[in-house]
């Protein structure tokens, strides 16, 4: 079953579901034959993830391994009794011993349970002034010696209060702090390594995706522009041409906008959020607790925020649907607003539209403005929490300040695809809306079915008979009637009659535009529902009232890509035509390029460009409809002496409302209400006295009158 002829949301301001799985799923399968470039960049996808989220890791590092390394006294002798199994549980740790004392790094000591901690600090166990602990080497040795009151030897280690190192002169200090300042030169290489490698997945990874989405939309504007070729007649007068035409432009635009920018990107976040997660509960899983608390909250907003901006971007949508609609009538009709002297009145009404998609707009802009805040709200609340408990456990020595630096960071990370929300989810709805219409047109059947097999023959001589056929664009109406003729093979036929009488529905028929509801039309004693739509155009040719010039050559508005109509037959065709008169004038000749409408040329020059069109694949029947409806005389006079050469051993059917270019016909269909009332020649029907001889006085009584 055909669907409803409007395809567009944007039209109407309707909208689809924004997450439509199953649409999801269709669009998916253009992407089938770039598996190989999608596999490779969801590797890249991975590998990006990973390197961003190694950077705050090596920061950690960086602050945790090199810039603050530090260790807390330990007096065994404060230690009560009751303190035995706190301390037996400290010496576990593994302690420093250096200068006579007892040392526990700070790294260590973050492994004691939080409780035993507060109670040996409570009783002075474990000292609160920190102690820089610098590794043995020669730049620590030579330090120690020049002022061994300030340190403390151990094993392999050398302990100075912190405090001590600005008494330190500055080349001293720099000798003692030189591997810390070397493993911070490694680190922060790693992490312009990590950067550099982030940068280049990314842009591998954009390409590959690039290329991806252009194949899929290749293809798919491919597939649809096929389709829609394929429609039958019918289709077309039910579906406006501006809409088809959007969708094989923007709605597929749209489409490719989606999977480059939004849908990718939301899979790079999934990755991205569930990395996160996973470090922030790997580093400290208290914290990663109080952290996610808000995720409820942010899920919350985010559920609020798409329905509202659904609605703002639906009433948006329809608004500027409305205006779009206002100026395509005021523009095409501007001649008869200045005629009737409607500007004003057209300006007040425009400027109400204005208005309403004004308002809607705003309406739209105050969703992102409370929404955006509250993403930075959330986000620096989520700081605050981190601050408040991650700082209370960095004073425990439960964290590290590397890990407290790392948690903001990662936190900043998370919020950013919360922020992007807003612009991805616009993308998507818009996208989905356009899938929806696309597919809805893909699955429209509205087609007329093709034989099985084309037909081995070749064409015969070109009998036309048309075996009592019926047909009506609504069933229910008829406009051609039991209709029952036989055109023999050479013969030139006419058809005239009345406004709505069914000429131009006949030759509909005869060119197999639309299949009759009862009867058959048949070439040669073929059905043409036999015939493939080549076998009929091999066959049966057109040059209709209204010529259709497209862009390009002269030679390729006749040849139209039919690769059975060479030079040869190209020059034969505008010979008998009579087109070759003009077209060997021009510089170019045949090769002369043409505009969009061949506004250059003539009416009568472009309607004889329309009959070589037709002769040029050799024909052995031709559609004649009102060739020279639209011409002025001396054109006129140029078709009138060229048709005779066209139609010299065709069959022809020529459909005319002036009866004088019909008078040299074979035999004249007289047609009224759908049915062929009379037919004769010229002499036979002007002396019956019916129907065509009263139109024949009734135009000779207009050129009188003309004249």
């Amino acid at each position: 079953m055909a669907p409803p002829a409007d395809f567009g949301y944007m039209e109407e301001g309707q909208l689809g579901r924004p997450y439509n799985m199953r649409l999801l799923g269709r669009l998916i399968a253009y992407l089938r034959p770039a598996k190989g470039l999608i596999v490779g960049a969801a590797v890249l996808v991975l590998i990006g993830t990973a390197l961003n989220l190694a950077l705050p890791y090596v920061t950690k590092t960086a602050i945790d391994g090199h810039i603050v390394r530090q260790a807390l006294a330990v007096r065994p002798e404060k230690a009560a009794p009751d303190l035995a199994p706190d301390m037996a549980a400290l010496n576990a740790l593994g302690l420093l011993d250096a200068g006579g004392e007892s040392f526990v790094a700070e790294a260590a000591l973050r492994e004691l349970d939080p409780r035993q901690s507060a109670r040996l600090r409570a009783a002075g166990v474990i000292g609160a002034e920190p102690y820089y602990i610098a590794a043995a080497g020669p730049h620590a040795e030579q330090a120690a010696r020049a002022r061994p009151e300030l340190f403390a030897r151990g094993q392999d280690v050398w302990l100075i209060r912190a405090a001590d190192l600005t008494k330190l002169p500055e080349a001293e200090l720099k000798q003692l702090r030189g591997p810390d300042a070397h493993g911070l030169i490694l680190l922060g290489a790693l992490f312009a390594g990590l950067a550099l490698g982030g940068l280049v997945v990314e842009y591998v990874q954009s390409m590959l995706l690039e290329r991806a989405g252009q194949i899929m939309t290749f293809d798919l504007r491919q597939e649809l522009y096929a389709h829609v070729l394929g429609r039958s007649s019918a289709f077309f007068s039910r579906n406006p041409l501006g809409k088809l035409v959007t969708r094989l432009t923007n709605d597929v635009q749209n489409i490719n906008e989606m999977f480059r920018s939004t849908l990718v990107s939301l899979i790079q976040d999934m990755f991205l959020l569930v990395g996160i997660m996973a470090t922030l509960f790997f580093l400290d899983v208290s914290l990663a607790l109080v952290c996610l608390a808000l995720t409820p909250l942010i899920a919350i907003m985010a559920w609020i925020f798409a329905r509202q901006a659904r609605e703002a971007f639906r009433q948006l949508q329809g608004h500027l649907g409305r205006i779009n609609s206002w100026l395509s009538e005021t523009m095409g009709g501007l001649a008869v607003v200045k005629l009737l002297g409607a500007e004003a009145a057209g300006a007040r009404r425009f400027q109400r539209l204005n208005e309403q998609y004004f308002q809607a707009g705003m309406r739209q802009i105050k969703v992102f403005a409370v929404f955006m805040p509250l993403a930075e709200l959330f986000s620096s609340l989520a700081v605050a929490l981190i601050l408040w408990h991650g700082g209370g456990q960095v004073i425990q020595d439960r964290l590290s300040l590397g890990a407290l630096v790392a948690f903001l960071s990662y936190m900043q990370m998370f919020f950013r695809p919360v922020r992007d929300l807003a612009e991805k989810y616009n993308i998507l709805q818009a996208a989905m809306a356009s899938g929806e219409r696309i597919f809805m047109l893909l699955d429209d059947d509205d087609a007329l079915p093709e034989p099985a097999q084309q037909l081995s023959e070749a064409p015969g001589p070109g009998e036309a008979r048309f075996r009592d056929v019926s047909f009506g664009y609504d069933p229910a109406r008829p406009v051609v009637k039991n209709v029952d003729f036989v055109i023999p093979a050479g013969q030139s036929w006419a058809v005239v009659g009345p406004t709505g009488a069914g000429k131009t529905s006949l030759t509909a028929l005869l060119m197999r535009f639309y299949d009759p509801q009862s009867g058959a039309v048949e070439i040669d004693g073929v059905d043409l529902r036999r015939m493939s739509r080549r076998d009929i155009a091999r066959r049966v040719a057109m040059a209709p009232q209204e010529v259709i010039i497209l862009s390009g050559s002269i030679a390729d508005n006749v040849i139209m890509g039919r690769e059975d109509v060479g030079p040869a037959e190209l020059r034969q065709a505008l010979e008998i035509s009579g087109a070759a008169t003009f077209v060997d004038e021009l510089p170019d000749g045949a090769r002369t390029i043409l505009g969009e409408g061949g506004r250059q040329l003539s009416a009568g020059q472009r309607q004889l460009l329309s009959l070589a069109r037709a002769l040029a694949g050799q024909p052995r029947v031709l559609v004649l409809d009102e060739a020279t409806s639209s011409v002025d005389p001396a054109s006129e006079r140029l078709i009138q002496q060229a048709l005779p050469r066209i139609m010299a051993g065709r069959t022809s059917l020529v459909v005319a409302h002036r009866l004088s270019t019909v008078r040299h016909a074979d035999n004249i269909l007289v047609m009224q209400r759908g049915r062929v009332v009379e037919q004769g020649t010229h002499e036979q029907l002007a002396a019956a006295g019916g129907l065509y001889a009263r139109l024949a006085r009734l135009e000779e009584i207009k050129a009188k009158g003309g004249a």
